[in-house]
């Protein structure tokens, strides 16, 4: 569908400023710029935050960006980069601005004089004609919006100013402009064709135009006046065309009535479209989504649709509960059976397992001499088990002991290596000193040679080769203790290294006896235990039969 780009002078849409961040304002075309508010109080304020100079522009292009749908506008200056929320927006902002620029670039082209037409229009000027978007009309003081429209006829003056003093070029241009305006009405009609066969399921703003033939307005009572909309399209087609007929003596003054007569078949198309919309609403109450537009229809059509999901999603509910009622009866009447079906079996062993004990300890036990038997056999299993016990713990106390002599024997070593280590610090400490001795003697011997003191100092040299000689063997003597202490040293940390191997392995063995003791004592627990309920069983079966035998007497 075709926009109504009347509606398309302002709107909110969203800006790449200089740091790369969209920043979202209120923009308002005018006739040589894209203002930008922050909001629509703003504008009321005339609080600008911005602006973009239209006289330069070059192209208006759409570009692809990151967010929502975007276009660029292009001047000398700068390049704008602009976002719109919908695809539909955008195309409706881009056909606007080069609506408003072309006009300008075609002024332009039309201002550039030939060379027969340099003298003529500087010896009679002809003043521009041109009504801006801020001028007012009538008493509304509204500004209208439609100028590029209007700037149709008045960017054309200068090309028409030959004519008053050469008749031939004057024809050559009223041809031009009559195939102009015939050209604009056939892309205005084709326009409203375009928008009458998508009016079925949108309202449009064309159906309050007002169209004038004369001085008499024909206004169409389509909708009411309440809409604000429809009331501001209306006002702005009417300055439309006054602004259109009030260009018309400027070229009558010429002696040019074509365009009067284009103008008035434009009126006639326009009112011919308007009684076929008139036609097609069918004399209703000027709303088009009623009951039986094609939206009335499809939201019928969706109604019954959601209704028999509904019922079908219902009915499946409801199958699949009563399913599930029929199943959990069934696990319900399985479990019943199951649980009835164990307690049986349960009663049956415990009975069996009754019986089996009487009949042993009947057997076993004729009387008192039975549970002496019972003793004298349990006893030796006792005996060895005590035995057991025994022994195990005379194993853990040795392994106690053992540890302990351990740990003993490994504190002793420690204390032995931590008193060689202070041994080894002290005798570096007198290596040290002898190495500093010795290179102090060295020095000085050095200096008396280079002074030369004669016989005197041979004597001094001898007694420092001396001392010297016999520092050296201190210092082979302390080396060879150094190194013996070391080799001790290593020794001993070997054994330390053993001995806490044989802690290790000590410890392990102690973890795994005291377990096995537990594990023993464990199950001699239970077999005491046992041979306690056993014992039980039997007085209990010889109190019985002590009582059958009496019962039996009697």
């Amino acid at each position: 569908m075709t926009p109504d780009l009347l509606n398309f002078k302002k709107g909110w849409m969203s800006m790449l400023d200089e740091h790369r961040e969209w920043r979202k304002h209120w923009f308002v075309l005018t006739d040589a710029s894209l203002r930008y508010y922050r909001d629509l109080e703003a504008e009321e304020r005339e609080d600008l935050d911005g602006e973009i100079d239209l006289k330069y522009c070059l192209e208006v292009s759409e570009f692809d960006v990151e967010k929502n749908y975007g276009f660029q506008i292009q001047t000398r200056e700068a390049v704008f980069t602009l976002s719109a929320m919908t695809s539909g927006i955008r195309r409706n902002w881009v056909e606007v601005l080069r609506k408003s620029v072309l006009p300008r670039i075609s002024t332009d082209i039309t201002r550039v004089p030939d060379s027969s037409d340099k003298e003529n229009s500087s010896s009679h000027p002809v003043p521009l004609r041109r009504h801006s978007s801020r001028q007012t009309y009538g008493d509304s003081g509204e500004t209208p919006t439609a100028a590029p429209r209007a700037r149709d006829y008045a960017e054309l003056a200068p090309a028409m100013a030959p004519r008053v003093s050469s008749p031939s070029p004057a024809n050559e241009q009223e041809e031009e402009l009559s195939k102009e305006q015939q050209q604009r009405l056939e892309d205005r009609s084709r326009w409203f064709q375009s928008e009458t066969s998508e009016k079925d399921l949108s309202s449009s703003p064309w159906d309050t135009v007002v169209l004038k033939k004369g001085c008499t307005p024909v206004v169409l009572k389509g909708r009411p006046p309440v809409l604000q909309p429809e009331g501001a399209i209306e006002r702005k087609w009417a300055e439309f065309e006054r602004r259109e007929v009030e260009s018309l003596p400027l070229m009558g003054s010429l002696g040019d009535q074509s365009a009067n007569e284009v103008l008035q078949r434009e009126v006639a198309s326009l009112r011919q479209q308007l009684a076929c919309l008139q036609g097609d609403e069918g004399g209703g109450d000027g709303r088009q989504c009623g009951p039986n537009a094609l939206c009335g229809r499809s939201l019928e059509a969706m109604e019954r649709a959601h209704r028999q999901a509904l019922e079908e999603l219902q009915k499946q509910h409801e199958r699949e509960m009563r399913e599930l009622e029929r199943a959990k009866e069934r696990l319900l009447q399985e479990e019943i059976q199951a649980t009835a079906q164990a307690m049986e079996v349960l009663k049956k062993a415990h009975r069996l397992e009754l019986e089996q004990e009487v009949e042993n300890v009947r057997r076993q036990a004729g009387g008192a001499t039975g549970t002496q038997a019972l003793h004298r056999e349990q006893q030796p299993e006792t005996q060895a088990l005590q035995r057991e016990l025994d022994s195990l713990s005379e194993r853990y106390s040795q392994k106690c002991l053992e540890l302990n002599r351990a740990e003993q024997s490994g504190g002793e070593r420690e204390r032995e290596i931590r008193r060689m280590e202070r041994e080894m610090g002290q005798l570096r400490k007198e290596n040290q000193e002898l190495q500093s001795r010795l290179t102090e003697e060295i020095s000085c011997t050095g200096h008396s040679v280079s002074t030369g003191q004669g016989s005197g100092v041979g004597v001094s040299l001898a007694n420092h080769e001396l001392s010297s000689c016999e520092l050296e063997m201190l210092l082979r003597v302390k080396e060879n203790e150094m190194q013996y202490l070391h080799r001790e040293i290593g020794c001993l940390r070997d054994e330390l290294h053993s001995l806490n191997k044989e802690k290790r392995s000590a410890c392990d063995r102690y973890k795994e006896v005291y377990v096995e003791l537990g594990r023993m004592k464990s199950r001699s627990e239970q077999e005491i235990e046992a041979l306690k309920e056993h014992l039980k069983l039997a007085m209990a079966a010889l109190q019985e039969g002590q009582q059958l035998e009496n019962n039996l007497e009697h």
